[in-house]
């Protein structure tokens, strides 16, 4: 998707492969993507002066969600992690960093793990310890999209993408979760254990990694499943030592409770039915007056069906990095509770798609497609931007139908590898084409 010239096998079909439209030759993509950047940094240094971002004209922190997570570490170190999966303690621990509000978050649903992911942010003044953990988890992300890719284009693209400004209006963790998923993917074809490690530290965030042993069983990646189990029940270990038993035990009461808070609420006309910030096909149901019963089948057979499809694409011998690509849509995808900031982790599968896109060229139509899903979730961004009182980014519901669509190109490609008339029986069988396209 960013390469100025990408290589199209002399034995491919030109007539399906094309060279890149003059709008993704790399300088242009870094002029464009370094200025809707700069776009979205004047709007964040305009809410900072105005005092509605990371903290008010008093200086008091702004509640956001950041805000929330900062107080629960805090509140865990000093050695009362249980008191945060208490409703009522939750709400006064939070008061004591922003001051009386009519609302604070009830619930608490992150497993202990995640305080110790937190902890090194919380040493510092609660706004160094905002902007540091936005910079530091950004970063991150952007490492690991540079080593997929491998071009330079693609840092103003993750920069450019209207999901990674909300993600950091927020400061929530999506570019986190973005990180340790893709770094997972970009080791696992060559270092299955140190992918385990990845893998085994995403779980302070589990709803994203529901995919990954369905991945790993189907390419029989024993020693990244041992490595990322070992990794999980180690992180587990020392959170426990760290903060204590009580926690653990205290959370699965509390997930039942945000479950009950966010997912299963009465409908339209209940107060936590917000269901167009659920960025997920469950999410969308809801916030088209889809009752529950029926939200749950259809999110329920799009979970299904994305493990299908990344069983079958994992078993396959397609090209890596469209089996990653695969596996980091889907993973978006299969979840029910998302919102706009864990969007942020886009830039993976997206990544994935760029990096075979340049070796073996675009199909036809594919630059149109990705160029409006990016002109589509920039205009949304533009048009329902964070203001008090209205409807905001994060409540238009995007995400599920930019995922779709982003997988639905993915598997263009696979499909075109695969001779369809023997999916799923991996053989030697096929036309001389598309056996050259499948070990190119």
């Amino acid at each position: 998707m960013i390469d100025e010239f990408p290589r199209v096998p002399a034995n491919l079909d030109t007539d399906k492969f094309l060279p890149a439209l003059g709008i993704f030759k790399a300088w242009r993509l870094q002029i464009y993507g370094y200025a809707v950047a700069a776009i979205y940094a004047a709007f964040l240094i305009s809410v900072y002066r105005a005092g509605t971002w990371l903290v008010d004209s008093a200086g008091v922190p702004v509640y956001t969600d950041f805000a929330c997570a900062w107080s629960a570490t805090v509140q865990a170190l000093k050695g009362g992690a249980t008191a945060l999966y208490d409703p009522a303690e939750f709400a006064k621990i939070q008061a004591a960093l922003v001051g009386p509000r009519d609302y604070f978050y009830p619930n608490w649903p992150y497993p202990p793990t995640f305080f110790l992911i937190m902890a090194p942010f919380t040493v510092l003044p609660y706004r160094y310890g905002f902007i540091i953990w936005d910079v530091a988890t950004l970063l991150g992300l952007i490492v690991v999209v540079y080593c997929i890719v491998r071009k330079s284009p693609a840092i103003a693209l993750v920069l450019a993408s209207p999901f990674t400004a909300w993600n950091f209006l927020a400061a929530h963790n999506g570019f986190l979760t973005g990180s340790l998923l893709g770094a997972s993917l970009l080791f696992l074809e060559r270092q299955p254990v140190l992918a385990g490690l990845f893998i085994g530290s995403l779980t302070y965030k589990p709803q994203f990694g529901i995919l990954l042993p369905v991945a790993l069983a189907a390419a029989r990646q024993w020693r990244a499943f041992t490595s990322a189990a070992a990794t999980a029940g180690i992180f587990v270990g020392i959170s426990v030592a760290v903060l204590g038993m009580d926690a653990w035990t205290a959370l699965p009461q509390e997930l039942a409770a945000q479950t009950g808070e966010v997912l299963l609420a009465a409908g339209n006309d209940d107060p936590a039915a917000e269901w167009g910030y659920i960025q997920t096909v469950y999410g969308v149901v809801r916030n088209l007056n889809g009752g529950a019963v029926l939200a749950w089948l259809i999110q329920g057979a799009a979970t299904s069906g994305a493990a299908i499809v990344v069983w079958l694409v994992w078993r396959s011998p397609v090209r890596y990095a469209l089996k990653a690509a695969t596996l980091a849509a889907a993973a978006l995808i299969a979840t029910p509770y998302a919102f706009a900031y864990d969007m942020a982790a886009i830039a993976v599968p997206a990544a994935f798609l760029a990096k075979d896109q340049m070796r073996h060229g675009f199909l036809r139509g594919e630059q149109v497609v990705l160029t409006g899903l990016f002109g589509a979730s920039l205009a949304v961004l533009v048009a329902f931007g964070d203001r008090p009182g209205g409807i905001t980014f994060g409540s238009t519901p995007i995400g599920p139908l930019v995922m779709i669509t982003l997988l639905g190109v993915i598997l263009r490609r696979v499909c075109w590898c695969v001779d369809t008339s023997w999916f799923p029986h991996w053989g030697d069988r096929g036309t001389p084409r598309r056996r050259a396209a499948l070990t190119a």
